[in-house]
């Protein structure tokens, strides 16, 4: 056949368009070449190059699908929580995705018949963009997940090589170092723009046990008064009687320890990135006859941005909460809105920030010790609904709500272990909590004797650190049979969770907690110890 027979047959082809057999082979071999990376390379009569890229693509899939089932769910963990492997991940993620869509695109081109008209041509562009999207988007999905945690572990946790005076060594063969418990202190701070002293409003310690996850919460309250200082330490050295002063002054409460003890003694706590929070597990682990090893900051004002990005939380409400009240002239303001009683209730951030934290209100609402109550539901309720489903499908949100709120000296190298152990606690069927309320002590005149006592009967089995002997000269525990001083009488302000605290806060009356506040006769005696959350909330 002469040229010019040809290039008029070429023509006549651009002219007559390719035929619906042709068009359809053609739409099928690019859309197995989108779905099968090197296949429209075959099909193109690259057969070399088709074949090599199938297998790299398959060795790929092969190798990493051995590597999940040998791995199982601990090296799953490990690999999730080492930044070195997420850097692996995500480069390697989004590289495969990128020759995935470049190579489906280079077969496209190799494919396409001649005279192929605009709509024929634009048909299969967008075939092979909807195929390759099927895999191409879970890959740039995982590269993104993988970019999201590794930022996430830097911004949050601690540096391997951070100062602490608490924080336990570890070993790569016994990451717990005989720890029958691991103690995490838990802080709710109020800090928020134009708030110069930040106070631990809630605390708590989460005593796990390392080996089935049990776990034990303890709740105090926020002016406890008294509190016994570490011994051998400057801080016992200045308190030997413990923390005391004025009873109507909020500078000796417990929540205002956090900034104050830090500002009497800061060469004792040079050189640590959040003396605050280090001075508190010192103090709430002599309050307790605990080793406190880490400690959770989380800023509250935030904390509706981190419920909120759980999609809400499911709670049983006991009584009518109000929205938007606060203490003016020894008298609540009027509410924006109420949170109504009811079994299994869906709060979204900013109500379970009030159901938390509201203190202005009609009967249970103003009693402080209610109000330790409902945070340990809180608690329980996150912990529930943290399944490993929640967590994936809304990661991203949780991470930035996370990033923007919490702090922790958990290290960067211990996160797989507190992963690991997350799991355990999710198996182990429950919190436990006990409330340090009215049941057991006075806010005024705490017996720490009593205190140390009950979290021993809590914990099973026992922790491996013996309470303390209290010494009833000058030791820095107190005297427990000293009287108490005059017991206050005026009622703090009672402040708007999003809002500054108003700085002339007073103790509060000491809470009554009798049976006549609603939901209160369905509540255990705190009395009794500690029982799972459940059975409370």
């Amino acid at each position: 056949m002469s040229s010019d027979e040809t290039v008029g047959r070429r023509a006549r082809g651009r002219r007559n368009g390719v035929s619906p057999a042709e068009y359809r082979r053609f739409l099928r071999q690019v859309g197995v070449g989108a779905l099968i990376p090197g296949a429209g390379l075959i099909a193109a009569g690259r057969k070399k190059l088709g074949w090599t890229i199938v297998a790299l693509f398959v060795l790929l899939a092969a190798g990493a699908a051995v590597y999940v089932v040998r791995s199982g769910l601990s090296g799953l963990v490990d690999a999730g929580t080492d930044i070195d492997t997420l850097n692996l991940v995500t480069a390697g993620l989004a590289a495969i995705a990128a020759v995935w869509l470049l190579t489906a695109l280079v077969s496209l081109y190799l494919l396409q018949p001649r005279g192929l008209r605009g709509p024929q041509r634009l048909l299969s562009a967008l075939i092979v963009v909807v195929v390759a999207s099927l895999v191409v988007s879970p890959l740039s999905i995982g590269s993104r997940y993988a970019y999201t945690q590794r930022d996430f572990i830097g911004n949050v946790f601690a540096d391997d090589d951070q100062p602490s005076l608490t924080v336990p060594e570890s070993s790569d063969d016994d990451p717990w170092a005989g720890q029958q418990r691991v103690n995490v202190l838990i802080l709710g701070s109020d800090a928020g723009p134009g708030r110069e002293e930040t106070r631990t409003d809630t605390i708590m310690v989460a005593s796990i046990n390392t080996e089935t996850g049990d776990t034990a919460l303890f709740s105090l309250p926020r002016n406890l008064l008294n509190v016994p200082m570490p011994p051998d330490t400057p801080l016992a050295e200045a308190y030997p009687d413990g923390f005391r002063g004025s009873e109507e002054d909020a500078y000796y409460w417990l929540s205002s320890m956090y900034r104050f003890v830090p500002y009497e003694f800061p060469d004792f706590f040079k050189d640590i990135p959040d003396p605050g929070a280090e001075a508190m597990k010192l103090v709430v682990g002599e309050v307790l006859g605990l080793d406190i090893h880490y400690y959770v900051l989380v800023n509250l004002r935030g904390f509706q941005y981190l419920v909120d990005a759980f999609g809400g939380i499911d709670i049983d409400v006991p009584y009518r909460i109000p929205i938007g009240t606060k203490e003016q002239y020894g008298r609540c303001t009027e509410p924006s809105g109420w949170i109504e009683p009811g079994e299994n209730q869906h709060l979204d951030g900013y109500r379970a920030l009030w159901f938390a934290r509201a203190r202005c209100g009609p009967g249970p609402v103003s009693d402080d010790y209610e109000r330790m109550r409902r945070q340990r539901c809180v608690i329980g309720a996150i912990a529930e609904q943290a399944n490993p489903t929640t967590l994936l499908r809304r990661y991203q949100q949780l991470a930035q709500a996370a990033e923007n709120t919490m702090s922790t000296d958990i290290t960067q190298s211990r996160l797989s272990d507190f992963a690991e152990l997350a799991l355990k606690v999710q198996d182990a069927g429950g919190l436990r909590s006990l409330p340090f309320t009215d049941d057991i002590i006075t806010y005024h005149d705490p017996d720490y004797d009593v205190i140390r006592e009950f979290v021993q009967k809590s914990l099973d089995p026992p922790a491996e650190t013996p309470p303390p002997s209290p010494d009833t000269s000058d030791g820095p525990t107190g005297d427990a049979t000293e009287p108490p001083a005059a017991d206050p009488t005026e009622e703090p302000p009672a402040t708007d969770p999003t809002e500054e605290p108003p700085a002339d806060d007073a103790p509060t009356d000491e809470p009554t907690g009798d049976g006549e506040t609603p939901g209160a006769t369905e509540t255990p005696s705190d009395a009794d110890g500690a029982v799972n959350v459940d059975d409370v909330c």
